[in-house]
């Protein structure tokens, strides 16, 4: 298994280049309210009510920009030497950054519906009862906890030639589950966004849709993180290129929202973010398991 679809090793520096000041500008407009004096421009909202115009920043466009980048960067150039330890300690490193991700937004579920249930008060806990803020943490962790997971196993094993085995839930009951209950709720949001789209004219989703949508994370991630009956060298090089091409093309998306998308529309894109790397995983990893099956007419692989 060796690893593909990563840039020159000469661009990591780089990477930490935009990277560094990337976050200090992003704490400066999160937890300062700086903005960059004559950084932006006037949007007049689409409205027959509103006069007027609205004053879009482009500051946190430019951290958020700066911070993606460079993470992306860092995380997926290549070391001098690219081998097969190498590939088993980025599989490794994105399988535990997708989890500890997910498990960190699950928490966060958990204790806002316990708040919400028995009508806790709330304000002690701070942002991590905000839904913007866990949406905004959500943008770029999945990259910071790879990085940090990698380099870890990086020179802590340097001269080992063994990475810890991957834990994956079993495929019975887990995996029929997790198919069981996601398929059905993304063909319900589908459904809900879509006609709001013909009905309405947008995409601003119900509130009764925004619940459904918390759940698909952690149903998609029962799902993902299920065991394939035959788990071996093919599946395992197979989850670690599918794993880094969902990455890949999330923050592909996130980079294009970041430039067209403002005020809550933006706001949207990154409340779908949240289930986005494991519903891209999914697809990638499921279609090319389809495709090896019905070509080599096996049909016991995929189940």
């Amino acid at each position: 298994m060796k690893s593909r679809f990563l840039l020159p090793n000469q661009l990591r520096p780089f990477g930490w280049i935009l990277a560094l000041p990337g976050f200090v500008l992003g704490y400066l407009v999160i937890y300062r309210d700086y903005e960059i004096p004559g950084f932006g421009f006037s949007v007049r909202p689409k409205s027959h009510f509103f006069h007027g115009s609205l004053y879009q920043g482009l500051t946190n466009t430019l951290a958020l920009t700066l911070v993606i980048v460079g993470l992306f960067i860092v995380a997926f150039s290549k070391e001098k030497k690219e081998d097969e330890l190498t590939a088993r300690m980025r599989q490794n490193a994105l399988y535990w950054a997708v989890l500890a991700n997910y498990v960190m937004y699950l928490v966060w579920l958990l204790v806002n519906v316990v708040i919400s249930v028995f009508k806790l008060n709330s304000d002690g806990l701070g942002s991590f009862n905000d839904m913007a803020a866990m949406c905004t943490y959500n943008l770029f962790t999945p990259l910071a906890i790879f990085i940090a997971r990698y380099y870890y196993l990086r020179y802590s094993k340097n001269g080992e030639y063994k990475v810890d085995k991957l834990f994956y839930l079993p495929a019975k009951p887990y995996k029929l589950i997790g198919q069981l209950i996601s398929v059905p709720l993304l063909l319900i949001i589908l459904f809900a966004f879509t006609g709001s789209l013909f009905f309405n004219g947008d995409i601003d989703p119900k509130d009764w849709v925004e619940d459904l949508f918390l759940l698909l994370p952690a149903t998609l991630l029962v799902w993902g993180y299920s065991r394939q009956r035959n788990e071996d060298e093919f599946v395992s090089t197979l989850r670690l290129e599918s794993m880094q091409i969902a990455v890949y093309v999330n923050y592909a998306i996130l980079l294009l929202a970041n430039f067209f998308f403002y005020f809550t529309d933006f706001l949207l894109v990154m409340f779908l973010n949240l289930g986005t790397i494991a519903l891209f995983f999914i697809i990638r990893f499921n279609y090319i398991l389809w495709k090896y099956n019905k070509e080599n007419m096996k049909g016991t692989l995929a189940l």
